[in-house]
């Protein structure tokens, strides 16, 4: 089989799939294509520039690249496009080619369908409209508010699977013995600070505790325009002795840091599209609290059972959750193991390259799709 991944950039998000899709069908069935160079926001933020992959390909930096990429678009059996290509997945499907198609929110808030007053915006839904009919065509939405956003306007009934972001499996992990009855809880935070990220509201749900007398020492650990508002809240509110803010580090670090602490919280409003640092916090075994409104959160966490959902945008909820994890060891323990158990039997790049694999083969040779039960590729509906 040879497949063709299709993305704006080169990410540490996207490859451990690609790795592994590619480790399947060989080095030379499969191509993988960047249509944009890293902003250097993500570069301050740890993101790594370079990659040694010589099936990576930029087509826009290169002839040679734009030939690769223009011969595999024709040749390959499988496209998995996460770009708005319509017109050139329509010449695909037009041949009877299989497409997947992976996209975070189309009506992402505070805008929302509004988007669509736009002429442009409009002409370009509409083609997709008519490229989303073809038996040819499977949408991959990265999380169920993904697969809302478009089911309102574009029915697809049974080509719709359950998709994500897939984190590489880590070389550390939590041991159970490291889950001590220690008095402070350690609790991290990580990413680029903007407002979207709402770590204001962790610092003020976290203060509430303070004032209780709980005790646990908060880590925040980012760049962006939000920082210096966070540091002075998070000096008035908690100071150093409960909370610490320090720069970025390499991507590739973040999981053993993640390793070290008790809890892993996510705080994000609905922009946030899915929150790829869960994946890692689950792969080694923290106890995860997530905004019920991110991507992540809703396609990965069980409430109660392998995390925590708090209510967007709510401190009283998300303290609720806090004040739970910080009070009772067990419970952190448990929902960490389980944590860890739903990304290494679900969510892991090689658990996920096989179902991509399996489900593309069934449809590309006309064999009933047998589909999966739960996790990704699994059935939106049906």
């Amino acid at each position: 089989m040879k497949i063709l991944q299709v993305t704006n950039i080169v990410s540490h998000h996207q490859l451990p799939l690609a790795r592994e899709l590619c480790k399947l069908v060989g080095e030379e069935n499969f191509l993988f294509a960047a249509t944009e160079k890293i902003d250097q926001d993500r570069l301050n933020n740890g993101w790594q520039s370079e990659y040694p992959e010589k099936w990576i390909i930029h087509p826009n930096e290169s002839a040679a690249d734009q030939e690769k990429y223009d011969k595999f678009w024709d040749e390959a059996d499988v496209i998995l496009c996460g770009e708005r290509l319509i017109s050139r997945m329509q010449e695909r499907i037009d041949n009877k080619k299989l497409c997947f198609y992976m996209s975070e929110r189309w009506w992402k808030p505070p805008v929302g369908m509004l988007r669509l007053y736009h002429p442009r915006y409009l002409k370009m839904f509409l083609n997709f409209r008519r490229l989303s009919k073809s038996p040819y065509f499977h949408y991959l939405p990265t999380g169920p508010f993904a697969a809302k956003d478009l089911a309102m306007l574009v029915p697809m009934s049974g080509r719709v699977w359950h998709w994500g972001y897939f984190t590489e499996m880590p070389s550390v992990t939590r041991n159970v013995s490291d889950v001590t009855d220690s008095q402070s809880v350690s609790i991290l935070w990580v990413g680029r600070m903007l407002k979207l990220k709402n770590v204001d509201l962790l610092i003020k749900a976290l203060s509430r505790l303070k004032n209780e007398g709980k005790k646990f020492k908060l880590l925040l650990v980012g760049e962006g325009p939000e920082r210096e508002r966070l540091q002075k809240l998070a000096d008035k509110l908690l100071g150093e002795e409960f909370c610490t803010i320090q720069d970025f580090i390499p991507a590739s670090e973040v999981p053993a840091l993640m390793a070290e602490h008790d809890i892993y919280v996510l705080p994000s409003n609905a922009y946030e599209g899915w929150g790829a640092v869960i994946n890692e916090a689950m792969s080694v075994g923290c106890a995860v609290v997530v905004s019920d409104k991110t991507g992540a959160g809703a396609a990965m966490i069980e409430h109660g059972v392998n995390g925590m959902l708090f209510k967007s945008g709510s401190e009283h909820s998300l303290y609720e959750c806090l004040d739970w994890f910080i009070s009772m060891n067990d419970l952190r323990k448990d929902l960490g193991m389980h944590a860890k158990s739903t990304f290494v039997e679900d969510w892991q790049p090689s658990i996920v390259a096989q179902r991509f694999i399996n489900i593309s083969s069934q449809l590309i040779n006309g064999r009933e799709v047998l589909g999966y039960s739960h996790g990704p590729l699994s059935k939106i509906n049906k």
